[in-house]
């Protein structure tokens, strides 16, 4: 729970609460030991977590009295020794915690509308991320029971839990324009590509002018501009549409143009990265497929999502799985801008194109690749 929270707060920096009251925290606990220390933190916009005070719990009390808040943010506490966190929003208001040892995102806060508001959305996506998880476990026993049908029926179970999670969000964000909930609500779906970027711009435009005006609102609105242009050179990169043309650095440090790397039939465009853990997976069968039908007039490139300091892992992935064929990278892993035109946002990703250029599938893997090489250029 506290690495999902985690990686949740990058979407989670915030914004002004216009209130002339004072920031205090105060707290109990039923069963943390007395003389456990308590930290107060904040998430950074880079996702680090930011120690700001420290106190100590006293006769199954703690607390702590910072100076009023000019800027809300997600912030945590934290316990000596005791995973997990609690999470909250900074207010000028006296927030109360109730915290529980063996499971802290239980914990309870009361104190400031914000947080009134951000324990309906909190709530909801423990009691979702509970559902997913009982899910995950249910899929992998049935897939180590080789019970496929069971696994589809996981799948589009899901698939629905998303659906629904999408449609309540967007509801939470329609009914609290003027609520920082809205932002944190809205930088998920927008993170997460739940929504497409103008469903995003309509939300975001009803919300109240205060909230688009925080660093939280502007950032948002450089992420929705952002998915704006992804779907738009995704839409460039369908199938039935000319492969975007490309120059980049090959590992020796030359200049490679798709034009001069395609294969005399058809030509895999492949993303991937040396620390992509589905993209090293797959390689052994692009691989195989690449030593049946290269001589058939397939031809591969491959497009590094790796970054500049790990250059030599990239080369080192690319000799040990045997990738013998055709390699670029600008080593901006996912600013690269090869990935950017294509409108990349996940690996591995893959085009099928054909003599002229022309994308006529994407995203063939394992099996389904395989099926359709031999539809194209027969049995190996």
């Amino acid at each position: 729970m506290n690495k999902y929270f985690l990686a949740l707060a990058a979407t989670m920096l915030l914004i002004s609460c216009g209130s002339d009251g004072n920031f205090k925290i105060t707290g109990t606990t039923p069963d943390i030991n007395n003389g456990t220390y308590v930290y107060l933190q904040k998430i950074d916009i880079n996702n680090q977590i930011l120690n700001v005070d420290t106190t100590v719990i006293k006769d199954g009390k703690f607390s702590f009295t910072e100076d009023p808040v000019e800027n809300s943010e997600l912030m945590a506490l934290s316990f000596q020794k005791i995973r997990g966190n609690v999470f909250f929003i900074s207010e000028n208001e006296e927030i109360s915690i109730k915290a529980y040892k063996d499971s802290l995102y239980t914990s309870e806060v009361d104190g400031g509308v914000e947080n009134d508001v951000f324990k309906l959305y909190y709530d909801d996506v423990v009691t979702s991320n509970n559902e997913k998880q009982r899910l995950q476990q249910e899929g992998m026993a049935a897939m180590q029971n080789g019970d496929t049908a069971k696994v589809n029926i996981i799948r589009n179970e899901f698939e629905q839990i998303n659906e629904a999670d999408t449609r309540r969000r967007i509801k939470l964000i329609k009914d609290h324009p003027d609520r920082f909930i809205s932002i944190i609500s809205l930088s998920e779906l927008v993170g997460t590509r739940a929504i497409e970027s103008s469903e995003a711009e309509e939300l975001f435009e009803n919300l109240d002018a205060s909230l688009k005006e925080t660093k939280k609102g502007k950032r948002l609105n450089e992420m929705i501009a952002k998915l704006k242009s992804q779907e738009a050179a995704a839409a460039q990169a369908e199938i039935g549409n000319k492969a975007p043309a490309f120059t980049a650095p090959t590992p020796e440090g030359e200049e490679l143009a798709l034009a001069d790397a395609m294969g005399s039939k058809y030509t895999i465009i492949d993303f991937w990265a040396s620390w992509c853990k589905p993209c090293r997976q797959e390689n052994p069968n692009v691989v195989s497929v690449y030593n049946t039908y290269h001589d058939k007039g397939l031809n591969i490139i491959s497009v590094s999502l790796d970054r500049a300091s790990a250059k030599d892992k990239w080369l080192a992935a690319i000799e040990n799985d045997k990738m013998d064929w055709f390699h670029v990278s600008n080593l901006m892993e996912w600013q690269d801008p090869v990935a950017r035109k294509y409108g990349v946002t996940a690996i591995p990703a893959t085009y099928l194109i054909d003599a002229e250029g022309v994308i006529i599938d994407k995203n063939l893997r394992g099996e389904a690749l395989v099926a359709k090489m031999q539809e194209l250029l027969g049995e190996g």
